[in-house]
């Protein structure tokens, strides 16, 4: 049994990119571009928190001003 030792094509706006066709500096670029995705979503997923920590703070707040 052979194994598939190709490493993934990349696909970028529709269109599949073979690694090993790729420059260094567009490896580079395509690098960059999955890390800042990966920070983008974390930081979505820390705002998501920060809102709903936000809105519990706001309840309780107004919760307590009208007692």
């Amino acid at each position: 049994m052979t194994e598939n030792t190709q490493p993934p094509k990349i696909r970028w706006k529709g269109k599949e990119y073979e690694q090993s066709s790729l420059t260094d500096q567009q490896k580079y670029l395509f690098s960059q571009l999955i890390d800042i995705e990966k920070k983008e979503n974390s930081a979505r997923f820390t705002l998501d928190q920060i809102g709903a920590m936000k809105q519990v703070f706001t309840e309780r707040l107004d919760k307590e001003l009208s007692l």
